[in-house]
């Protein structure tokens, strides 16, 4: 989050948003939020997940997209937490700023169970997080919004903000990164766009955005990135996050390959998706890779990084401009 949408944020604009849930102030606790204020908050005995976003980063009519298509997977039988409507039955409420910028309040239902830890993280919950993408993925492809305007963005629209963004905050000497950038996207959109490969993406699938219940059940939430994307994307994601920061080693490199051919294996089941398509996955992780040095230098200091930043930061300049593989896997081979 900027600096100068933190300095907006005051009580009154929380306590606001409280009221317009009958939610008491004593009832809300901060957690850890990246590019919203997100509280734990208790209504009625139940603990719910208010997000409060800036109208900088999402309009109200993309935040009611986000809303419509996660009832949308909801009543699809997809395990996602349900967006709640307000006292005057809207999913999104708008708070303005002392600038006349507006803030922008949702309430979800919070998701049951726990991030997945230690022995969580076995063949199992893998699998099963390749059959949720691939039924996310196949029920997205009958998903419409009420209006058109409600419709999210593409990830044609996202590259040129962050294009725009990385010219704003990228330190000098870093157009070789921004070249980079470019041409990664120049590569990406000459991809073809068809209905069984192109749709509505979560495009942030990974351990903090999942709950899992000891029954092993997953519940997927933040769907704040949910744009209109290629498929593979959102699997290149998924291995993005599980992989280490120098992906490089063998024994490394035997463990992204057990991750990819087991969640491949469970998504499937859920989704026909041509499996050539896994060969282009080394491109959406070089954009990852660039996107998330861009959006580091944006959004923190870049002196006073927290570890996991600053571990995945170690070095990544030069990686990105020698070219070096995220994770040079012989993707071919995964469905094999």
């Amino acid at each position: 989050m900027e600096k100068a949408i933190r300095d907006l944020f005051n009580n009154s604009i929380l306590e606001t948003a409280l009221k317009r849930y009958h939610i008491s102030r004593k009832d809300a606790t901060i957690l850890d939020g990246f590019e919203s204020y997100i509280y734990n908050v208790r209504r009625e005995g139940c603990d719910h997940i208010l997000r409060i976003g800036h109208s900088s980063r999402r309009t109200a009519d993309l935040i009611q997209g986000e809303a419509e298509f996660i009832n949308h997977l909801r009543d699809g039988g997809l395990s996602v937490p349900q967006v709640l409507p307000s006292n005057n039955q809207q999913f999104v409420e708008a708070i303005e700023a002392q600038d006349g910028s507006f803030f922008l309040a949702t309430l979800f239902e919070k998701a049951p169970g726990h991030p997945p830890q230690g022995d969580d993280w076995s063949p199992a919950l893998t699998h099963s997080m390749g059959q949720f993408m691939g039924r996310l993925h196949r029920l997205s492809q009958a998903f419409q919004p009420s209006l058109p305007r409600y419709r999210r963005y593409s990830i044609v629209d996202d590259f040129t903000e962050m294009e725009r963004a990385g010219q704003r905050i990228l330190p000098e000497g870093d157009e070789p990164i921004l070249q980079a950038f470019r041409d990664t996207v120049a590569a990406i959109q000459r991809l073809p766009m068809d209905a069984e490969s192109f749709g509505l993406c979560h495009i942030d699938f990974h351990g903090g955005n999942f709950f899992i219940t000891d029954q092993g059940v997953i519940t997927l939430f933040d769907f704040d990135d949910c744009q209109y994307a290629w498929f593979v994307y959102d699997i290149a994601m998924a291995l993005f996050y599980v992989i280490s920061h120098d992906c490089s080693s063998e024994e490394k490199l035997l463990h992204a390959k057990a991750f990819l051919s087991t969640f491949w294996s469970g998504y499937t089941q859920e989704h026909d998706l041509a499996a050539t398509w896994l060969e282009y996955i080394p491109l959406f992780l070089r954009l990852r890779e660039i996107d998330l040095y861009m959006l580091i230098h944006r959004s923190m200091d870049i002196d006073q990084l927290d570890p996991w930043c600053a571990s995945y930061m170690d070095g990544r300049r030069e990686k990105i401009l020698n070219n070096a593989p995220y994770c040079g896997l012989d993707y071919g081979s995964i469905a094999q």
